[in-house]
């Protein structure tokens, strides 16, 4: 990706001259990660993948406490019984841990999914409200701060627009379906 963006740099260095004669350049920058980070639907993604870590957790934390009483049943137990009684309730223990290892792995990468997915789609969204802004205010192009953008002046960042556009069709979105 991070190459792309520097060979649409490279093109325009080298066709910025031919560009500036045709018309006049108006260049801006948005900073995807912060718009990510600050718009509304970006806020309720967070608290609600929140939420979710603060469940799976309840649950991993039960399953280790399930784990825990087994394994301390065992030792208290183990010496009345049999070696094939023990083997076997080893053989159950590791067999429980396995499968404890296996949800908390599992939980890991769906929460890891679930993010990527949710953070794709208000992304995917926030260029939407990019393009539309800077076809609408006339830009020459707009690059993403995080892409390569070493300098900006102040007022050729459209984040903080892009920000307030994007939560503005987001809360009318909200509202249609309710």
């Amino acid at each position: 990706m991070k190459k792309l963006h520097i060979g649409l740099i490279m093109a325009m260095i080298i066709m910025l001259p031919a560009i500036m004669q045709a018309a006049e350049l108006k260049l801006g920058v948005v900073n995807l990660q912060k718009a990510l980070n600050e718009c509304q639907a970006g806020k309720e993604a967070v608290a609600e993948l929140e939420d979710e870590v603060k469940k799976r957790q309840e649950q991993v934390d039960a399953k280790q406490e399930e784990l825990k009483k087994l394994n301390e049943e065992a030792e208290k137990k183990k010496s009345v019984w049999s070696d094939e009684m023990k083997e076997q309730k080893q053989r159950e223990l590791q067999a429980r841990m396995q499968e404890f290892q296996r949800f908390y792995m599992q939980s890991n990468d769906d929460l890891k999914k679930r993010e990527q997915e949710k953070k794709t789609v208000i992304i995917k969204d926030l260029l939407e409200v990019a393009k539309k802004l800077a076809k609408e205010k006339g830009y020459t192009f707009v690059f993403e701060t995080q892409a390569g953008v070493i300098y900006s002046p102040q007022e050729a960042d459209l984040t903080e627009e892009v920000i307030k556009l994007y939560n503005a069709d987001y809360k009318k979105e909200k509202k249609e379906k309710k």
